[in-house]
């Protein structure tokens, strides 16, 4: 994907929601991206495998949830983060 084509896809709420359900590679571990947060230009993957103790609202351990990586997709001027080098979509390439 060209940086052009990459910068008009994270400006795109519509085209970035269409990421939700992927499947991806990030630092050698699978996730799934389960969210979005275009707001705060944030990203959200699920791993299918490994868990985390989630705390309760006192800080204690609760449950466990799958492993989450909340990653910041575009930086404060609207530019593309380094995450896109460190991922790789198992689904297909991105198109553009």
């Amino acid at each position: 994907m060209t940086d052009q084509a990459l910068q008009s896809m994270i400006d795109d709420d519509e085209a970035m929601c269409l990421l939700i359900g992927r499947r991806v590679r990030y630092f050698d571990v699978e996730y799934e991206v389960t969210d979005l947060l275009p707001e705060e230009g944030l990203m959200i993957l699920s791993a299918h495998d490994g868990n985390d103790v989630q705390e309760d609202s006192y800080g204690r351990p609760h449950r466990l949830v799958p492993k989450r990586q909340n990653l910041r997709f575009r930086d404060a001027e609207g530019h593309p983060t380094g995450i896109w080098q460190d991922m790789a979509f198992l689904d297909g390439p991105l198109a553009g």
